[in-house]
């Protein structure tokens, strides 16, 4: 891009959303590189009108805009063919609406997660998005991403609870899904659309949620095991108990700093409540944690694999988690790799980090855990150098969907201007 191109673009821009909110400065912008691709130019509306100004303007000139919140979740995708524009929502930060009594709340796209927690948590409720980097991942980014922690477990993901959105479509039309209350009319899903479609259909503006009350106390109970079998058969009985924890997560011996194979139970309610988990549980218990010592484990939980070269999540169904935990196992040995394991056991919701080996043993490592897993199953390559995302298939196969997926994507980014070449299409 010329310098008088690079130089008019930013006076348009500043024209639409402010002086002060355009950046083209070399240092900025190389610190924003996403897999060292760059932007040309930064922008960060103020809202919704500036957000669709912004993208009609690139959609007329066929510039390609890659949506960013905190940038915490920029290492997930393929290579991008350009930044022209990297937008930012980090303005986007209004509370829409708040009803405590009908337990909603509505949120623009850059809040961050820490700060939305902390408004609900005054009103004695909770919010159950649990990652690493609250305090930089927006609501916007979360939502791109379907981002998720160990609360899926009980509460589910983000489609579970959210329960409305507004978004701008590539050509700048201001849309929404969706509402405000809990019950919505019926129709085409657009909202469930938007949560994990990586920033392609759309620029996430704003969205509602549905919220749930705190427990008056929580306490974890961990049981340990020798073998991951064991882990799994522990699994089994509490899946046919009473008991429904907020969080059932097992942790490999590498995970959870131990030799054992770990299953971390989170319950909360009452002392009778938690009583009947410890009746429920009984010798299967190895220690309970409760107060600081039960936050510095889950904290420790949404930090593992932070340091990982290459991180990936797998999803299938919970009847098949052995025989994957069998082949990590041995497809990890066989190619000289140490890896940890994380994650949801009860839903089939899993996360593993490799370490220790050459591009040629996880490209290997990967190829041969998708290959065990069923047809329905998903293994997505999250974290990985951007050298090995040549070699690698960072989504893995197409899913059976793939000519709807083209047809909603061909209707909402026609020219394909929004995050072009990150994401399956």
């Amino acid at each position: 891009m010329s310098t008088a191109t690079a130089s008019a673009r930013m006076t348009e821009l500043a024209a639409i959303v402010g002086e002060k909110y355009v950046n083209d400065a070399p240092a900025k912008l190389n610190a924003l590189a996403i897999d060292g691709v760059a932007p040309a130019i930064t922008v960060a509306p103020g809202n919704a009108e500036q957000v669709s100004a912004v993208l009609r303007y690139a959609q007329e000139r066929e510039l390609v805009v890659a949506p960013a919140g905190g940038m915490v979740h920029q290492e997930i995708g393929n290579i991008p063919s350009a930044i022209d524009i990297l937008l930012r929502t980090e303005r986007l930060v209004t509370i829409e609406h708040y009803d405590p009594g009908d337990l909603t709340i509505g949120v623009g796209a850059g809040t961050s997660l820490s700060d939305l927690e902390a408004l609900v948590r005054d009103q004695g409720q909770v919010f159950p998005v649990d990652v690493a980097h609250a305090d930089r991942v927006t609501v916007g980014g979360a939502m791109a991403v379907a981002a998720q922690g160990p609360h899926k477990h009980f509460f589910g993901g983000l489609r579970e609870f959210c329960i409305g959105v507004r978004f701008v479509t590539a050509d700048g039309v201001i849309a929404k899904a969706g509402g405000r209350v809990v019950k919505n009319v019926a129709g085409f899903d657009l909202m469930k659309l938007m949560i994990g479609s990586y920033g392609t259909l759309g620029v996430i503006t704003s969205a509602s949620f549905k919220l749930f009350p705190r427990p008056v106390q929580t306490r974890t109970f961990m049981c340990e095991f020798a073998t991951m079998a064991e882990a799994i058969e522990c699994r089994d009985r509490v899946r046919s108990s009473p008991l429904s924890p907020f969080c059932f997560e097992l942790l490999s011996p590498s995970a959870a700093g131990s030799e054992a194979w770990t299953i971390a139970i989170r319950a909360g309610g009452s002392d009778r409540v938690l009583g009947r988990y410890a009746s429920e549980l009984g010798s299967q218990v190895t220690r309970t944690l409760e107060g600081g010592e039960e936050q510095q484990l889950w904290a420790k939980i949404e930090m593992l694999g932070e340091h990982a070269p290459v991180t990936v999540s797998v999803n299938l169904p919970p009847s098949s988690m052995l025989a994957l935990l069998q082949t990590l196992e041995r497809t990890s040995a066989g190619n000289h790799l140490s890896y940890s394991a994380w994650g949801r056991v009860a839903i089939g919701s899993m996360q593993f980090a490799f370490d220790g080996g050459m591009a040629e043993n996880y490209v290997a490592a990967v190829k041969a855990i998708r290959k065990e897993v069923p047809r329905d199953a998903s293994v997505v390559v999250t974290r990985c150098p951007s050298a090995l995302k040549s070699e690698i298939n960072v989504w893995g196969a197409s899913p059976t969907n793939l000519k709807a997926m083209a047809a909603v994507k061909y209707a909402m980014n026609p020219k394909d201007t929004l995050n072009r070449g990150r994401f399956l299409l």
